[in-house]
């Protein structure tokens, strides 16, 4: 299979740039397909430890798919620099959103959490961390549809600064390092709980007493999540989504399985709680109601079972017959 060269794109619009990438709206020429591609500097290019994590992580962000993730299709070097592309997404980044005044309610941001929770789920399954969840490499939707884009980016970059240059040098193998470790999971969902802290902060002060119950309990819980003292983050970010499927679960106005019944002397309380609260902890009324349908059924049980036996004999007749 030929080698995929920079000239193999109709870079048509830049996004954005920096000493270290650029970002380019682009066209694979062969096709006509709309492609983001990211073109790094020829410094940055040019760094070992760079190239190896780009090459280490290659395969797993071929493999990570996911519908809130900017699936990775490519790599390649055109002259001694580095280049990817992966699919095109039009969303604003959400560092665009908040400078365009955006605000996000709590259960907006709540529901950001939990989509971002899940890529990053899917992503630590395979050994592959993020390195650098921000506002700038989260996409955002109108409808709150996430795309997180750049993973393994920053982490690529932070080891190219990092390394020791008397190890700089040889080729670049295929090593362990990059795979995701107990900290590199700690630091994403770290990043994460600052992410989201970021967009509570933003929201506009109201007496505690008029704040919705998601507000107060995500504030709590970020707030643990962040403290010095003690860290009490969570271990994967699945067990981070259950934290904010809590939440969701605490507030009935924003819990979807939530019975919305109106109608007097019936029972407002979830329909989860109601699942699984013990038979006495029921009201008076809903303790009668269950016996009256309980009696009704008894006195059903000798009609029915007098039809049986009839029909059982008629069937009988029939084959003596």
């Amino acid at each position: 299979m030929p080698e995929v060269e920079l000239s193999d794109f109709e870079l048509s619009r830049e996004l954005s740039s920096s000493s270290e990438r650029k970002l380019y709206d682009a066209y694979v020429r062969a096709d006509g397909r709309r492609v983001l591609v990211t073109v790094f500097s020829p410094d940055v290019s040019q760094l070992t430890e760079f190239r190896r994590g780009l090459k280490t992580d290659r395969a797993m962000l071929v493999m990570l798919q996911h519908q809130a993730v900017n699936r990775f299709q490519g790599a390649g070097e055109s002259d001694g620099t580095l280049f990817l592309w992966s699919e095109f997404c039009d969303s604003p980044t959400i560092s665009e959103h908040l400078k365009e005044g955006r605000e996000f309610s709590a259960d907006d941001i709540i529901e950001i959490g939990w989509q971002i929770c899940s890529a990053l789920q899917q992503a630590h399954n395979l050994g592959l961390s993020h390195g650098g969840l921000s506002p700038d490499t989260v996409r955002l939707s109108d409808n709150l549809q996430v795309t997180v884009s750049d993973f393994g980016v920053a982490r690529w970059l932070d080891a190219a600064r990092t390394a020791d240059p008397r190890n700089s040098s040889g080729p670049a193998l295929i090593t362990v390092r990059a795979l995701a470790s107990r900290e590199q999971v700690e630091k994403d969902l770290r990043d994460l709980a600052s992410l989201l802290k970021a967009l509570v902060d933003r929201l506009q002060e109201e007496p505690q007493e008029n704040r919705t119950v998601s507000r107060t309990l995500l504030e709590r819980m970020l707030s643990r999540f962040l403290s010095d003292a003690g860290s009490q983050l969570p271990v994967t970010a699945r067990e981070f989504q259950g934290r904010l499927g809590e939440i969701l679960i605490g507030n009935d106005d924003t819990m979807p399985l939530v019975d919305e019944r109106k109608s007097v002397g019936t029972s407002k309380r979830s329909i989860v709680v109601e699942l699984f609260e013990p038979r006495e902890t029921l009201d008076g009324e809903e303790l009668l109601t269950a016996s009256a349908d309980s009696a009704a059924r008894v006195r059903f049980l000798p009609i029915a079972a007098g039809v049986a036996a009839v029909v059982v004999i008629t069937l009988l007749a029939v084959l003596l017959w």
